[in-house]
Formats: structure tokens, sequence, C-alpha cells
């Protein structure tokens, strides 16, 4: 039973790898050119792991960036594009040190810098449906508005509330998180 389980686990780890490794061949539907530029902010928004997660993303598709998963509202200036990566996880606040109320007030502070700075924002929610809920819906009403782009693993927006959030903004969903690898290499001059 167990010999079965590892198997089954090792299968999908390395369909996973394999996706994030193919992708990067065709653009972004949701966007007629790519309009992000370096340099790149990767932030989470909610704290949870899928940070980590964007920025192995980055990385496959050769992107650079500075990754900062409490990255303060002053230091977005400095960068062109800002990568939001929304999902909440009351562990993740804990362990930061910061409470729900903290977070979306670093949120709204880094929007508001990046309008100032004329920073561009790149909205990733990759966590489908197991990182939704009320505490990441709470970050995705704030964040998602203000995003110039928006790139969703499909399994977390089966309600079309990430699509509602969006308002006009142009976004993509992603079937894997490999295609959204494709995706975030393609929104990328």
């Amino acid at each position: 039973m167990m010999k079965k389980q590892t198997r089954s686990a090792l299968v999908s780890v390395l369909a996973i790898l394999v996706g994030i490794m193919m992708g990067g061949i065709a653009g972004a539907a949701g966007l007629s050119e790519p309009i992000f530029e370096s340099p790149v902010l990767i932030t989470s928004i909610g704290q949870s792991a899928d940070g980590q997660l964007v920025k192995v993303l980055a990385d496959r598709v050769g992107i650079s960036y500075q990754y900062d998963s409490l990255a303060p509202a002053s230091a977005v200036g400095d960068y062109k594009t800002a990568i939001l990566v929304v999902g909440g996880s009351s562990k993740g606040l804990g362990a930061a040190g910061i409470n729900q109320d903290q977070e979306e007030a670093r949120a709204k502070a880094i929007i508001d810098a990046a309008r100032a700075a004329g920073t561009k924002i790149l909205f990733m929610h990759v966590g489908g449906d197991a990182r939704r809920g009320d505490l990441t819906d709470r970050f995705v009403t704030i964040t998602a508005p203000a995003a110039q782009y928006l790139i969703v693993v499909a399994d977390g927006n089966k309600d079309n509330f990430m699509t509602n959030a969006a308002g006009s903004a142009p976004m993509d969903m992603a079937d894997t998180l490999g295609d959204a690898g494709r995706l975030l290499k393609a929104a990328f001059k």
C-alpha cells in the first residue's frame, strides 16, 4: 500500500516538473503583448507557501527577481514589476508575526506605492482550490483589481470569484502549475 502511494506521489511530482520545464512556448492569451519587465519583486500576500512555488517557476523560465515575503511598500519603487502571489495561510501569517489586518494594510500600501512609482502589478494565485477560503478571498478582493494582469490556476476559480474580482484586467487560467510558468514567461518582455 505504502509503495503504491509513494509511486503515485513520485509520478505526480514528475508530471508537475515536466510541465514546468515544458512551459514557455506559447503566449499569454489574456495579453496582446508582453507588458512586464525587470527588475522584478516577488512577494507573498497572505503568507502562504505559494510564493516559493512562484520563485521556482520564475527560476525555471529565466526571470530574474528579488523575493521578500514581507516586502514593505517602501521597496516597491525600486522595481518595474511586482508579482503579488496571493494565498492566505493562518500558519504563515503567524510564522511571519503578523495578523490578517496587518497583511491587508501591507497589501494596500504596496498597491499605493506601485501606483505612485509606475510599477506594474502581476497577480498570481497558484494554490488552486485548496488555497481558497475566506482568508485568501479577502486578499484577492484587495489585490486583483489593482493588477495589470492575472495568472490563476483554474482550479482556484471554479466559482468565478477570481474573474469577478479582476474586473476588466486581462487574466489567464493555467490548467497546471507548469502552464502558469509558461504564462509567466510570456508576460515578460
